[in-house]
């Protein structure tokens, strides 16, 4: 398993009991489920009398071994620690007794929508994965459906799992945990795309970039992509500094400039995305789901 730092670890810990919160706490009080493997879980539960966060732990067990087969061992690394976690706060939470219940089921249904979107966000954001559907997605896109997007894979695996649902649970309690879905899904990638740092895209022409580059690379830790362009009014060739950094990072750079007295020409661009290996940046894993 890759190394998990102190600080990734309390907050994958703060996202399980979240998303714990969400589901024994407001979901359960509220009559109605989850869908997913939570909602597998729940309906074997309906049949057997088995905690359902035992039997989550069994599936989790099969996606392992499966992710390992299809996947290989790095996949595997990014869930293999929630796989353990999360269904023991599952059970933990499952077992004290709270409940915040609502008038109106369709707003107890949308508040545990935004609460476990959110819990679920903050693991995503970090690089790993709970291991459920989105991981059997992966694993279906990767060595039977190359052709489909995986959202839509997703979308189809959701709604396979809530027509077993219905086995068990009314049509108006799978509706419900569809709604919860797709609020859980909007809320989820928020967090996981909206609420990181501001990033922006730093462009910056001069003679000589060599003290630039040194800030940029030991001083805000970012990495630089050197060119040579002419400018087409003087026709002097000159370097061309092209970095990603956050506001509070383009910031230190911009004051570092000015400091310097470094004659140069500026351009800055906010962006939506950025995919790397930098702690700010979104890894190619994260999986938008909208």
């Amino acid at each position: 398993m890759k190394k998990i730092s102190f600080k990734d670890l309390v907050s994958m810990v703060l996202s399980c009991v979240i998303c714990s919160i969400a589901v024994n706490w407001v979901a359960l009080p509220n009559g109605f489920v989850v869908t997913g493997i939570t909602g597998l879980a729940m309906t074997a539960q309906a049949f057997t009398g088995i905690n359902y966060a035992l039997i989550y732990y069994g599936l989790m067990l099969l996606i392992l071994v499966l992710t390992f087969v299809a996947l290989g061992y790095r996949e595997v690394s990014n869930i293999l620690f929630l796989s353990f976690l999360y269904p023991l706060v599952l059970w933990v939470l499952n077992h004290w007794t709270v409940e915040i219940i609502l008038k109106e089921k369709l707003i107890a249904v949308m508040f545990f929508g935004v609460i476990y979107g959110v819990g679920a966000g903050i693991t995503y954001r970090l690089g790993y994965s709970y291991g459920g559907t989105d991981t059997l997605a992966k694993i279906l896109k990767t060595k039977v459906l190359k052709a489909v997007e995986l959202k839509h894979i997703l979308l189809a695996l959701d709604g396979m799992i809530m027509a077993v649902m219905l086995l068990r649970f009314s049509l108006d309690v799978v509706a419900y945990a569809l709604v919860g879905q797709i609020i859980y899904v909007n809320s989820m990638n928020y967090v996981i795309f909206n609420m990181g740092p501001k990033l922006y895209e730093i462009q910056i022409v001069c003679e000589n970039s060599k003290a630039i580059e040194a800030f940029v690379i030991h001083e805000i830790h970012k990495s630089a992509t050197l060119s040579q362009v002419t400018g087409s009014y003087s026709g002097q060739t000159k370097t061309q500094v092209d970095c990603v950094c956050n506001s509070r990072e383009y910031v230190q750079l911009r004051e570092f400039i000015r400091d310097q007295g470094v004659d140069c020409f500026i351009k800055v661009f906010p962006l939506t995305h950025v995919f790397g290996q930098n702690k700010d940046f979104h890894r190619l894993s994260d999986q938008n789901l909208e």
